[in-house]
């Protein structure tokens, strides 16, 4: 497509360029005697309108985009005729011409719709049609003969007067002295109208994508959930902040957000295995329409090879810390500080108390006062897309295990969320107050352990802990090392070893979890959308329900 491009961006140029240039005088004599003078001109204007229609859509033929092939199609066209009506032009007509063949010789390769609108994107655009409307200017002035305007303007006159007409001030010093040179302060004020018309539309233009979930579809969701689901990170599948692509059958689901460009699935696809590859395939050609980057987000092993198949690769970016229920004990040399621990809150009157949904709204708001001074901790801040944040309705409807002091004040809290693996048991958020005795998330951890497996699970998933390296019989591109060993250098901002270390005090079990992705080049933009999906926006209406 980049030779598609530079066509459309070479013609248009041609196009801007042609008429700033007064026609040939025999040429000019032949059309005078088919066409009235005022036609000559509406051809010169719709000739300078085309030509800044295709500079700035060549972007976007670049971008394969159905809409601007078709488009540009009719202006190529357009243009052939409007070159040879305004001066018998052609040469340029021909080079119209070729950009008609070239585009339909590739338009098999113009699949990709209009995708979400970006107001970065829409800003470098009405840059670019401001910019394209200053160069029209100043290169005019600078061609046009000096007897148009009695003046032979240098570049840097030339500059300072397209500034004065393309600020719609003008410049009384000017006179037009024939009626070419007339025609082109017009055309000035013309090509600014068509810069400052196109940069508003650009920047306001209504949004192309909206997230849509119809309400049956949580229902639908959920019901593959529960015959399909496989990890503790299925939960999150039901949240608000995400779409839903279902295989054609409707059996299967894929969950994910999107910001700008970039869609972010959530996990594996969830559904009958043997629909698993057809809807990859199926989501990876409905981004590919949209012109959007797409990535899934923390993956299984499971379906690696179904995503080489689908022409993706994948980095490894953690694993999940799981511990065996059945295994775990407190005895042994390894568990001592641990142990130690857990005796000496004991006996200073800590206890683990347990809150079964509907959480009562006096317990809420000693919940949510930990919740508070864990989040004044410098680096902790509310997540979302993979994790839940603090809000009263949802933690109203979780169970919640706490420790508490001797005197009933909580010391630290969790809260328990299904996991779609059976066997099981897993958390999402982790507070505790910053004067907290030591130790209390230990205490909280082993009293949860015991709990869960009381009640019949066989493992507890802690989560992942991201960036933790390769276990020795697991395979790694050159690549992937290569992003690890760049973010292990960084584990001075991020923590990763400090994590690890932490979730290896009780887990036996790691789970490698990948990203999976299309491109090398798309990894800073997905490292950017990442952030964005996840970052938390705060709803009003949050402290309000724990107050009420």
């Amino acid at each position: 497509m980049c030779v598609a491009a530079l066509v459309t961006l070479g013609s248009g140029v041609v196009n801007l360029l042609s008429v700033i240039g007064p026609s040939l005088p025999e040429r000019r004599r032949l059309l005078k005697e088919s066409f009235p003078l005022e036609f000559i001109h509406l051809s010169r204007f719709f000739t300078l309108l085309i030509g800044f229609a295709l500079v700035i859509s060549s972007i976007n033929i670049y971008k394969r985009k159905k809409r601007a092939y078709r488009l540009v199609l009719l202006l190529a066209v357009s243009s052939v005729v409007f070159h040879l009506t305004k001066g018998l032009d052609y040469e340029e007509a021909i080079f119209s011409l070729v950009l008609v063949f070239v585009l339909l010789l590739g338009r098999k390769a113009f699949t990709v719709k209009s995708g979400v609108p970006n107001f970065r994107s829409a800003l470098l655009r009405a840059a670019i049609a401001a910019g394209v409307a200053l160069c029209y200017g100043v290169f005019g002035f600078w061609l046009l003969d000096s007897r148009e305007f009695g003046i032979n303007f240098t570049i840097a006159d030339s500059v300072r007067r397209t500034l004065l007409f393309i600020s719609l001030a003008g410049d009384p010093q000017i006179t037009p002295y024939t009626r070419y040179a007339q025609w082109f302060i017009n055309s000035l004020y013309l090509m600014t109208a068509s810069a400052i018309g196109y940069s508003i539309f650009a920047l306001f233009r209504p949004a192309l994508y909206q997230l849509e979930r119809l309400p049956h579809e949580r229902a639908r969701t959920a019901e593959i959930l529960a015959r399909h689901g496989r990890s503790a990170l299925d939960y999150f599948k039901l949240w608000p902040d995400k779409s839903y692509f279902f295989s054609p059958s409707g059996r299967a689901f894929i969950a994910y957000a999107t910001t700008n460009h970039t869609v972010i699935a959530l996990g594996d696809p969830v559904g009958p295995e043997d629909e698993i590859e057809e809807i990859v395939r199926a989501f990876k050609a409905f981004c590919d329409q949209h012109g959007w980057t797409v990535a899934f987000h923390q993956t299984l092993p499971d379906f690696l090879a179904i995503y080489r198949r689908a022409g993706f690769k994948k980095l490894k970016i953690g694993d999940d810390a799981i511990v065996d229920l059945n295994r775990f004990s407190l005895e042994g040399k390894s568990m001592k500080k641990i142990r130690h621990c857990v005796n000496h809150l004991e006996k200073s009157g800590c206890r683990m108390v347990e809150h079964h949904p509907p959480i009562e709204k006096y317990i809420l708001l000693e919940l949510k006062a930990v919740s508070d001074e864990w989040l004044k901790i410098p680096g902790r801040r509310e997540r979302r897309f993979t994790l839940g944040a603090f809000d009263a309705g949802y933690i109203r409807s979780t169970p919640v295990v706490a420790v508490e002091d001797k005197n009933g004040c909580v010391l630290a809290f969790v809260n328990i969320i299904p996991s779609c693996r059976a066997g099981e048991a897993t958390i999402d958020l982790m507070r505790y107050r910053t004067d907290a005795p030591a130790g209390v998330m230990d205490f909280l951890f082993v009293k949860l352990f015991q709990l869960s497996r009381a009640r019949g699970y066989e493992r507890f998933n802690l989560g992942m802990a991201p960036m933790s390296g390769f276990q020795e019989d697991e395979e790694a591109a050159l690549e992937e090392r290569a992003v690890h060993r760049f973010f292990r250098r960084l584990n001075f901002i991020f923590n990763f070893s400090g994590l690890r270390r932490y979730k290896a005090k009780f887990a036996t079990i790691w789970e490698p979890r990948y990203l999976i992705y299309r491109s090398a080049l798309d990894l800073p933009g997905l490292a950017i959308a990442l952030g964005r999906v996840s970052q938390f926006k705060a709803e009003p209406e949050l402290d309000a329900g724990v107050a009420a």
